[in-house]
Formats: structure tokens, sequence, C-alpha cells
């Protein structure tokens, strides 16, 4: 952080802590409050912080706040959306945030997902949820046998027999998607749904072992994967990844074909007797 972000920070932060009082946390308003608000020790109370090192980010000290410690001190704050925004771009951080809930994805981002067949293609949002996919991704995942709340693709890289058994190098994907998630968990650390993502995948020896690895790995595109299906035959594909601008928590996912082999003809074989998927 440059010395007019931390200043403006400090400010920031020392402004909003006036306009929060005690009985809006809970908290009892006391005696001999010689100013409004909440106390720096009752913030960093209840953001889960020291209060010497509160005291410096207020003082525009020279630290570099967590994506996580910023989420608490929102949350106490009681910052609203464009607060809260505000307030990670002057701590150098990403504001990018998930709305609780369940999500839909645009109808157009849907379209688009089905008319990738016979190329496999599905849209995760930021808790790895799959919420839409097309023929190829399921003839080749069966996405909807199995229950929304387990339609989860890094729980599926370790509960789907499909995945482990069909994706050649299984356990250097699975092993990826692992510090994929961890990236992702750090983005979201307040939201409970990511937290049950993590909760799920400990229950797989593997998958505990490479979480307790801390490794932590961007979710990129180019990967190539080789999967050995028991109808279709060896397909060599490319995974894409596309953000689409109008919807910052959703990817699409597509699995290309390698240009240099018959992959496209025999995904082509595999999907036209694939049911419509139901969609989340």
């Amino acid at each position: 952080m440059t010395t007019v972000r931390r200043n403006a920070l400090a400010s920031f932060l020392r402004t909003h802590r006036a306009k929060v009082s005690p009985a809006d946390v809970g908290l009892e308003p006391g005696l001999r409050r010689r100013t409004p608000g909440l106390r720096r020790e009752e913030v960093a109370l209840l953001a889960g912080v020291g209060v010497t090192w509160y005291t410096w980010l207020e003082q525009g000290r020279d630290i570099n706040p967590s994506p996580e410690v910023l989420a608490a001190i929102a949350r106490t704050l009681k910052l609203g959306d464009a607060e809260r925004d505000y307030m990670f771009r002057l701590a150098g951080q990403e504001p990018h945030r998930v709305t609780e809930g369940p999500c839909k994805p645009p109808e157009h981002l849907v379209r688009l997902t089905l008319a990738q067949d016979p190329m496999p293609a599905w849209v995760l949002d930021a808790r790895w949820d799959v919420l839409a996919w097309n023929r190829g991704a399921e003839a080749l995942y069966r996405f909807s046998e199995w229950p929304a709340e387990e339609r989860n693709g890094a729980f599926l890289m370790f509960a789907s027999p499909d995945m482990r058994a069909h994706m050649e190098d299984w356990a250097a994907h699975a092993r990826r998607v692992v510090g994929e998630v961890r990236e992702s968990f750090a983005r979201h650390p307040e939201d409970t749904r990511m937290a049950e993502v993590l909760r799920r995948l400990r229950a797989f020896p593997e998958a505990a072992a490479w979480l307790d690895e801390r490794t932590v790995s961007a979710r990129i595109g180019g990967i190539a994967k080789r999967l050995h299906h028991p109808t279709a035959g060896t397909l060599d594909l490319d995974q894409i990844i596309l953000r689409p601008g109008d919807a910052p928590d959703l990817v699409l996912i597509v699995l290309q074909p390698r240009t240099d082999t018959d992959t496209l003809q025999r995904l082509t074989a595999l999907t036209h007797n694939a049911p419509e998927p139901a969609h989340a």
C-alpha cells in the first residue's frame, strides 16, 4: 500500500467506527465514552484481530491486511457493498465477493453452454457448484445423477467414480483442484457454502492430505486432459476457461478436442444419444 492509500484507509476506518454504536453489535453502551461509536478495542475484538494491529491500521502504518481480516472488519463496521469494496481497494485487495444463497446463471450463458455440443461444457460458480451443463458434459460426467448439494466440481473430482476411473493422471489433476479450491476460499472466506465444500473434501483422505499442504493454485485454462471413456475410447482434450464479464462469479469450462486426434468424432458419437441435461 502506498502512503496515500494507507492514510485514506485509516481515515475511512476511523469515520465508520464512529458510526457504529455498541448496541448495533450487541454490546452494552457502558460509561465514559468520550466519542461516539465503537472503541478500537471493541472493533479488534469483534473482528478477531489484535488491538495493537488494528490501532496501527487506523494510524496508517505500513501493514497489509489480508482479505479475511478485511472481511471481518467490514462485517464489524456494518459496511454496505460499495463501502466494503472501497475499503478492499484502498487496502490493495480485490473486492470480489460471493452472494450468499443459490446463484442462477444468465440465460445467454446457459445458451452458450448448450451450444458447445458435442464439446463438454459446464458453468461453475465461485463455490464450484455446477449450475448448467450440456449433453457433452452429461455424457462424460452424468451431472444430473448427483443431488444438487453434491453437484460440485471440486467434490465430484473425488466422489465421482467416472472422474477417478476415466481421467488419466487423476491424482495430479485432483491435487491441482485442491489448490484452486484454496484460492477460491481465500477470495470468499466468509461464504458458508465454500466452507461446506472444504468440509466435504476432507472426507477423502487424498484431499485432506493435500489441503493440509496449504498449496494454492490459480484456476487457469489450457490444461491438457486425457480421458479413457469405456465406450468413446481415448479423448484428448484441452480445458478452456471463460469468464463472462457480466457474471464475474461464474466461469464457463469447455473441454476442447485436440485437433491432432479423432476426439471430436468420438465426442460426436458419444453425445448423439445422450439425454438433454436437467439444469440446476
